[in-house]
């Protein structure tokens, strides 16, 4: 097949067509989402949690029983009626409709004295907890943001309650006041909850205070008032509504307990433990005088447990992320998701079946010019076919990865190059199967030496990761052990994949160390990581990952926080490693340039989708993608004259939750035209082993292609 011409060579046309005028403008357009309420947010967010939106309805049915009761109630709670006392419910033998749920000693209707027992209990708990609340949400500020003696001061006062039992606190204070309103009770329970408040919020503010951010606001100036509750304060508040919903139901169960014991409200103010106080004492002749507050009780504080913890990742969303909970894909279901997924795109883009060749299947097989380790022949270590990874939010499920394939061959480079969050990372925690929860893979194949590692099981995974496939994040410091030094956790890996003996493991982890050009690797054995440099981390996670002897590395961004000296050493190091030990590695950077010295083949990722793949040399001496050139444009270079500018790439990246109909690129594509905002491009083979995917390099698909003035590469 013939190529299409470069796109450097596009670019050198003294005019454009008037079809192939910018779009961006009306793309961009097309992106806007009318704002989501935080109501309709929240209700989205019961509805995709049926346990939290059980236990809501009941509280709020429960609550709204209790602000109406005057109007809902049968009977005064308070007056009696002795010649009807301890009437059973009204299914019962003598029972009777005036008193649905029976009557107590001294005749007063026990539905009646419920309801307004739930309007005292909830109340008081509620009171309390706003109180209690904002009483420790303050204390905790303070304290966490400005330490020192205030610190210590109100930490010690919260030490001291909190060495006094709650409730003997609550028994020593009601027990001495002659009259116990609703009041008393507040006042009491919100005093002794408020420590648990400031202790979560404190430790909040501790973390928050120290991060970059929060000095960056102090370092232009921001007093400290600003800096807590302009910059700190939008971190930490969304733990408070958890705490909160918990403590509601603890004190709902506190207040009657103290009602229980006679030392909540003065008789005769219902209240369900005076209730249930009440029915105790009856319990051989009228036993629903227990069992129906003892049920409300129950029941309340149930349903305020599940709606807390089920709304948990929802007021806290960093309660959702670092959770792992993978789950194979199955076989039936990536083929019916696939099925759905092409059906789903030719009705949104009017997109034409896939090509037979280029579009869906990866191009394997002699990426690498003079490199692989293997024959032509030979299948390829890894084929990824068309996959798709998708993280349900709020907003909707996000596809950060769409409809991928890549292929890479024994002994090879494969990199992958893309600006920030265009899916580069997610591919590859994608095929070693460490994606956070409730990120999932849901169509496609990850094959591996011949095995799909999406359906595999987790124990068959589990044995993969590091013995078969290693990995390499970003930051090497957040990524080893503080607690453990270096050679404890090379020890512990060898020890794992390799079977060795402790002395064995010492020695080969000291060889691990030597491997990536250590000088005194003894001393590095014995350090901690935080007493290494960011180079000398580096070196160590690839010992650690180098040392089960894995087939394929996948290195996230390995050099971004390196001065360019230490890059060019770790580079040198990683290729006389792939030399050496005849590991495939898959390279993930932002900078393309760092790929023409060590990749064989390179994949550009833009909005999740790989938009250009091929040979290295193809890719950068003959770019084919807008986008591509546009990185290589970008590049610093000696070329460039003094006073002129790199060209940098106009726009942002698209929102994934928003992405623009059509090609993604389009609203930041100098040579955009209609049909880029209204059908999404196919991959398409324009030279041998070369893809890209873009309107100016084939023929158009069926409904772009009546576009009057399109001109066909």
């Amino acid at each position: 097949m013939e190529a299409a011409p470069a796109v450097g060579a596009m670019r050198a046309s003294p005019a454009l067509p008037a079809t192939m005028l910018p779009v961006g403008e009306a793309v961009a357009a097309g992106e806007a989402v009318a704002p989501v309420s935080p109501w309709r947010d929240f209700g989205r967010a019961l509805r995709a949690r049926p346990a939290a939106l059980a236990g809501m309805i009941v509280f709020v049915m429960i609550a709204l029983v209790a602000m109406f009761a005057p109007v809902i109630a049968p009977h005064d709670p308070i007056a009696q009626s002795l010649i009807d006392n301890l009437k059973p419910p009204m299914w019962a033998a003598g029972g009777t409709a005036t008193y649905p749920l029976g009557t107590d000693p001294l005749g007063r209707d026990l539905l009646s004295r419920l309801i307004y027992g739930a309007r005292y209990s909830l109340a008081i708990a509620a009171a309390s907890v706003l109180l209690g609340g904002a009483l420790g949400f303050v204390i905790g500020l303070v304290s966490g943001y400005f330490g020192s003696a205030v610190d210590t001061v109100l930490m010690r006062v919260g030490d001291v309650q909190l060495a006094f039992p709650f409730v003997l606190f609550a028994i020593a204070v009601l027990a001495v006041s002659p009259e116990r309103t609703p009041l008393h009770l507040i006042l009491v329970l919100s005093i002794s909850s408020w420590i648990i408040y400031a202790r979560v919020v404190r430790s909040r503010v501790l973390s928050e205070r120290a991060k970059d951010y929060a000095l960056a606001a102090r370092a232009l100036g921001a007093s400290h008032a600003r800096t807590l509750f302009r910059y700190i304060v939008p971190n930490v508040w969304q733990v408070v509504p958890l705490i909160a919903l918990l403590d509601l139901g603890f004190l709902v169960i506190v207040e009657s307990l103290l009602s229980f014991i006679s030392l909540g409200l003065s008789p005769p103010t219902p209240s369900w433990g005076a209730i249930l106080a009440d029915g105790r004492q009856y319990m051989m002749i009228s036993p629903w005088m227990a069992i129906f507050p003892g049920l409300a009780i129950v029941v309340t504080v149930l349903s305020i447990s599940l709606a807390a913890d089920g709304l948990a990742d929802y007021f806290d969303p960093k309660l959702g992320h670092g959770k792992f909970r993978r789950v194979p894909l199955g076989r039936r279901q990536a083929a019916g998701g696939r099925r759905e997924a092409e059906g789903g795109r030719r009705k949104a883009g009017g997109i034409a079946p896939r090509p037979a060749h280029g579009a869906g299947r990866p191009l394997g097989g002699g990426w690498g010019e003079g490199r692989s380790g293997r024959g032509a022949g030979d299948a390829p270590l890894l084929q990824v076919r068309n996959l798709t990874t998708v993280f349900p939010t709020r907003a909707g499920d996000i596809q950060a990865v769409r409809d991928a394939s890549v292929s890479l061959e024994r002994g090879q480079v494969l990199g992958v190059v893309g600006e920030s969050g265009s899916g580069k990372s997610t591919l590859g925690l994608s095929i070693i199967q460490l994606l956070d929860a409730p990120g999932r893979v849901t169509e496609g194949e990850i094959l591996f030496d011949g095995e799909d590692l999406a359906r595999v099981g987790n124990a068959e995974m589990a044995a993969i990761r590091g013995a078969k496939i290693g990995m390499i994040f970003q930051d090497p410091g957040a990524s080893l052990n503080p607690v453990l030094t270096a050679g404890a956790q090379l020890e512990e890996t060898l020890r794992q994949h390799r079977k060795l003996a402790p002395g064995a493991a010492r020695e080969a982890a000291r060889q691990a160390l030597a491997a990536v050009h250590i000088a005194d690797p003894e001393r590095v054995l014995r350090a901690y990581p935080f007493q290494l440099s960011g180079g000398m981390q580096q070196r160590v996670m690839i010992a650690l990952a180098m040392a089960s002897q894995p087939d394929l590395l996948i290195l996230d961004e390995p050099t971004s926080s390196l001065d360019v000296t230490t890059q060019a050493q770790l580079l040198d190091e990683l290729s006389a490693l792939r030399v050496g030990a005849g590991a495939s590695m898959i390279f993930i950077t932002h900078d393309i340039a760092l790929l023409a010295g060590i990749a064989d083949a390179i994949a550009v990722m833009y909005a999740g989708q790989i938009v250009e793949r091929g040979p290295r040399d193809r890719v950068i001496d003959a770019p084919q993608h807008p986008y591509t050139q546009a990185l290589l444009n970008a590049v610093e270079r000696v070329g460039v004259r003094g006073g002129e500018r790199l060209a940098a790439i106009p726009g942002d990246p698209p929102d994934p939750a928003r992405l623009p109909p059509g090609c993604p690129f389009a609203p930041r594509c100098p040579f955009a035209m209609p049909a880029c905002a209204e059908v999404t491009p196919e991959l398409r083979e324009v030279a041998p082993r070369h893809a890209a995917a873009c309107h100016l390099l084939g023929p158009m698909p069926v409904n772009a292609s009546e576009a009057p003035g399109v001109v066909h590469a």
